[in-house]
């Protein structure tokens, strides 16, 4: 007894459809990536400023530039036990002692560890999903293509 091939029957608007949600899924992944690169931005200014911090506090730095914005710098030369300005957000800034900033910005650090594990997991689950739409249309494809040489 041979077995048949399965049939699938699908539609115009099914596949309408699949392409629709992969031009979606891919606007998604763009997005998604974008999030990951300011995330990865920020988690390398973040852990700069924690390692300056660290140099600070244990005196090791005798002189250093500030920036004063507008990509201007002025010397200054930090004072042991100095406290630094920390931005909370919402353009909000926090006057506060130098071993309380650093574990401020560790617990920052931290957040946007997270938020990155997060955003990779679902970048990649956006990936797969668009793979496995790819590799279904291509299947698709190619069944059309056998069955349109099989009636020739």
């Amino acid at each position: 007894m041979s077995q048949q091939p399965q049939r699938i029957v699908i539609t115009r608007e099914d596949i309408e459809r699949l392409i629709e949600e992969r031009n979606s899924l891919t606007a998604l992944l763009d997005v998604v990536r974008q999030n990951l690169a300011l995330i990865t931005q920020t988690l390398n200014e973040l852990r700069s400023a924690k390692d300056m911090l660290s140099m600070l506090s244990g005196g090791n730095v005798q002189d250093t530039y500030a920036g004063v914005g507008g990509g201007v710098f002025i010397r200054a030369s930090p004072v042991q036990g100095e406290r630094v300005l920390v931005g909370v957000g919402a353009n909000y800034v926090i006057e506060m002692d130098i071993p309380y900033a650093i574990n401020y910005i560790e617990s920052r650090i931290k957040e946007f560890e997270d938020l990155k594990s997060k955003l990779d997991a679902q970048s990649a689950d956006i990936a797969k999903r668009i793979s496995d739409i790819d590799n279904f249309l291509l299947y698709i494809s190619a069944a059309i293509r056998q069955q349109q040489q099989s009636q020739r």
